[in-house]
């Protein structure tokens, strides 16, 4: 079983930080992909698609989802991340970043077989 989890970030200009930050966790493969509009939208910005195998792979996007709030606090201005995996769909802000990390932690084992 894959588990994928669609990235997307407010500022487009932090997308490749965020993906040189991904790419050096072990156990996944992330791959840059356009958005897909949404009703009434004319474009979108891209977003990161990460892949994580079940061999050693849910634990490696758990590590991956935990870097993401000093990935925000480090920012220089107000950034959010958006995740969405199959119907569950998350936004991180910085206020929101500690209390994120253990939602989708829970969520993550909650779903585990």
């Amino acid at each position: 079983m894959v588990a994928f989890v669609q990235i997307s970030v407010s500022d487009p200009g932090e997308l490749n930080s965020l993906r040189k930050l991904v790419q050096r966790i072990p156990g996944l493969e992330i791959e840059q992909v356009p958005g897909r509009p949404g009703p009434g939208e004319q474009g979108t910005l891209d977003l990161l698609q990460v892949a994580a195998t079940a061999g050693g792979g849910g634990g490696a996007l758990l590590l991956m989802i935990r870097t993401l709030p000093e990935f925000i606090r480090s920012r220089r201005r107000d950034v959010s991340i958006a995740l969405k995996s199959g119907e569950l769909e998350l936004t991180i802000t910085a206020a929101t970043a500690e209390d994120a990390v253990e939602l989708i932690a829970k969520t993550l084992d909650a779903r585990r077989p």
